[in-house]
């Protein structure tokens, strides 16, 4: 029955997008001089899904382009966020050496940064990276995944990952650390299994914030001019059509992977927030 009860939690939180679908519907009905598509037909979009849409592949090839693409950028943001986060969140001096220039770089705009990633990184995609030539003429996943792209979804991601690492670091309390002590731990011993564990909690609230900074520069960045696979260029490209439904599907399908997002890294989040509320 735990079903039924997870179900019923979950009640609340349909109403408003059950409340704004019967708004769509009743504004798009019969005799509507709207603009917007039916809902009916942008559900016939998302049940093709394979369907190749305006010449631009299917909106399984695009998504599979811009979550490729998050793959990569956000992973190097947790592999260097994380590291740093830790280390200064446990150091006074590696935080007072780098806390300027985290202060000073994080906000700058992963957007507004596209220049300088094109002037750094030019086209330069990963199967030129790795010298995989054979590949350039072939429609491959590689052949989309520009470097200049993978380092704006790292800026995005990585100051939040940073910031909730060391909150949580700092947050660890003294009685822990002190008893740690006592017992004749090892600094090393302490910061792996006191530091870390109790600012789990703090370092997935930086990972849900990070993840949901990369997918809104992901679909900002694809809907740019020089742009021609994703998500996101796929809304640019279908408006430019006035292929609403098109449009229109995209944003349910963007919609749906950052709930995804959200809620995935809450729950892998959620063991490290009942150890937490059980601390004296």
């Amino acid at each position: 029955m735990s079903w039924i009860g997870s179900l019923k939690n979950r009640l609340p939180g349909l109403v408003i997008p059950l409340l704004l679908l019967l708004w769509w519907v009743l504004i798009t009905g019969e005799g509507s001089d709207t603009l917007l598509p039916s809902p009916a037909e942008v559900f016939s979009i998302l049940v093709h899904p394979f369907q190749d849409q305006i010449s631009t592949g299917s909106l399984i090839w695009s998504m599979t382009v811009s979550l490729v693409r998050i793959t990569f950028g956000f992973s190097l943001a947790v592999v260097i966020g994380i590291p740093i986060g830790l280390i200064m969140g446990a150091s006074r001096h590696v935080r007072k050496f780098l806390s300027l220039m985290i202060e000073m770089a994080r906000p700058l705009s992963a957007i507004a940064l596209l220049p300088l990633s094109i002037i750094l990184f030019k086209s330069e995609t990963l199967t030129q990276f790795f010298g995989m030539s054979y590949l350039r003429y072939q429609r491959h996943l590689f052949n989309e995944m520009q470097l200049g792209m993978i380092f704006i979804l790292f800026w995005g991601g990585v100051f939040p990952i940073i910031l909730g690492t060391i909150q949580g670091v700092r947050s660890v309390r003294k009685l822990h650390l002190e008893a740690a002590k006592v017992l004749g731990a090892r600094k090393a011993f302490v910061f792996r299994h006191v530091m870390i564990p109790s600012a789990l909690p703090d370092i997935f609230h930086g990972l849900k914030l990070g993840i949901g900074r990369c997918w809104m520069v992901i679909i900002a960045a694809e809907m740019l001019p020089g742009t021609n696979s994703g998500i996101g260029y796929l809304i640019r490209y279908s408006y430019q059509l006035s292929r609403y439904d098109i449009m229109l599907a995209c944003l349910v399908i963007v919609a749906i992977i950052g709930a995804f997002f959200s809620k995935g890294l809450e729950a892998l989040g959620e063991k490290s927030l009942v150890l937490r509320s059980r601390e004296r």
